[in-house]
């Protein structure tokens, strides 16, 4: 029961922050881009140039505000393991994934979408992999 109950929060705070992200994309896409900055990076792609502000504008915001949560989270529910960060992290993934499927098939929206998806799950493993004990250390006090 208080498995279910821990589940249950972490996926109000999931839903919390699919919110929060909406958020987060509309400010990452109103910031105006130095077009020097993208000078720098057209010569050798302009899909690369777009890319790289995508990543650093809306991506690496939408993954620190996930590590925030995970962690904050991490200390109040004692008892969290990796479904309940999966449950945390789930309306995120879905809600970008909406994103994903309303996109046109232009292909700088598609490896976009797929470079947020990447980093977070990343930010997934580094969470799940920080709360696990480590096994080396577990099997030598044995």
């Amino acid at each position: 029961m208080v498995k279910l109950k821990s589940y249950l929060m972490a996926l109000i705070l999931g839903i919390a922050l699919a919110f929060a992200s909406i958020v987060i994309v509309g400010y990452g896409a109103a910031i105006s881009v130095s077009a020097d900055l993208l000078n720098m990076l057209m010569p050798i792609s302009a899909f690369l140039a777009f890319i790289v502000v995508d990543f650093f504008i809306i991506a690496l915001p939408l993954a620190l505000a996930f590590l925030l949560l995970a962690y904050a989270t991490k200390f109040v529910f004692k008892s969290a393991d990796n479904k309940f960060y999966l449950f945390l992290l789930a309306p995120l993934v879905l809600l970008q994934g909406y994103y994903l499927l309303q996109a046109s098939a232009e292909l700088n929206e598609i490896v976009s979408m797929l470079l947020r998806f990447l980093l977070l799950a990343i930010c997934y493993y580094v969470i799940v992999r920080s709360h696990q004990p480590a096994k080396a250390w577990q099997t030598q006090s044995q």
